[in-house]
């Protein structure tokens, strides 16, 4: 009989706790949003993924404008990072830590969302179309490519932060109003905000094949690059921009990776035209202690070191480039990328 009494009492009690839990956060529905609603599924997905809250009252807040702060959140955790809380904010417009937004803008800064352009971050004010593309591609860490995709901005009335619209745009995370207009500085309502971040995190899981068996001729190369930096040559084996052009060119292809290293000598101020090498060398001549160095721009490495008193240079992908140039082809709708080392 105590046995009974004790279990019932459990379940008196597992039953008012579940009574206890918000529809919004139990299933992501909310009054205000009706199932037949353009962005029903990612609201609904958005919340179930804890990427997006209420606005209380079991409301979304539909139609209503996504602020700087709500979207840096949002990044925040749809990119897991682990929150930051510095004892001074780093805008002069977020220095109250008892904000709710406080952790969220400084995490945004610490992982290279918000630039200190300004000394303000404006956190409460509505973000606009063109804040959310650079905020996006920001996040997911190719500011870098931004900056050399700019010119191919398919919009005529954007002429600030080209790049970034560009990428976000064909990464498939944003569209136009119309095929030559993107109005930047409209700005985003909540539910469009749900809709990207939806696009992000598809895009960012979606499926893709690595192989590393010989490509169809179907496939497109990423085309490797020769030139000079000062006396170091520049040889990557797939320079991001080729991989993002490649990627692009595929159309929801093939793309070719090729990763096989160049070792070059340096002489009088001229390079060899350089031999492939195994990536077993590599790591031999890492382990000898060989300077390690890593292009931000073409997100490559490469390796200095002195023989016989001349000068080597060794670009090689490491694992961590390759895994970077996946995950753009990943997000650019690439289905497959052989790898060739």
């Amino acid at each position: 009989m105590r046995r009974m009494k004790r279990r019932l009492a459990l379940l008196l009690l597992l039953a008012a706790l579940l009574a206890c839990v918000p529809v919004s956060a139990a299933g992501g529905s909310y009054t205000d949003v009706p199932k037949t609603h353009w962005a029903y599924s990612s609201i609904r997905s958005a919340t179930q993924r804890g990427l997006l809250q209420g606005v209380g009252g079991n409301k979304f807040g539909l139609k209503q404008e996504m602020s700087r702060a709500a979207y840096a959140a949002a990044l925040c955790r749809l990119m897991g990072w682990q929150t930051v809380a510095p004892a001074e904010g780093s805008f002069s417009d977020n220095q109250d830590a008892q904000k709710w937004y406080y952790s969220a803008i400084e995490t945004a800064y610490a992982n290279g969302v918000l630039t200190k352009q300004s000394a303000l971050c404006r956190p409460t004010d509505a973000i606009s179309r063109e804040e959310m593309a650079v905020m996006t591609v920001r996040a997911l860490g190719y500011t870098a490519l931004s900056g050399l995709v700019q010119e191919s901005c398919p919009f005529s009335d954007v002429s600030t932060n080209r790049g970034y619209v560009t990428l976000a745009y064909q990464m498939g995370l944003v569209t136009g109003i119309d095929a030559f207009s993107f109005a930047p500085q409209r700005k985003l309502t909540r539910e469009e905000a749900a809709v990207v971040l939806m696009r992000v995190y598809e895009r960012k899981s979606a499926a893709i094949g690595q192989l590393f068996t010989e490509a169809p001729a179907s496939a497109v190369r990423v085309e490797s690059m020769t030139g000079t930096s000062g006396s170091v040559p520049l040889s990557p084996r797939a320079p991001l921009e080729a991989v993002y052009a490649a990627a692009v060119g595929a159309n929801g292809g093939a793309v070719v990776l090729h990763a096989t290293p160049l070792r070059q000598t340096v002489q009088n101020g001229n390079a060899d035209a350089g031999e492939e090498i195994p990536k077993t060398e590599v790591v031999e001549l890492i382990e000898k202690g060989a300077q390690v160095y890593r292009s931000a721009r073409y997100q490559s490495s490469y390796l200095l070191y002195k023989d016989g008193g001349k000068t080597k240079v060794v670009w090689y992908e490491s694992d961590a480039d390759l895994a970077e140039k996946v995950m753009l082809c990943r997000l650019l709708g690439v289905k497959t990328v052989y790898i060739e080392k």
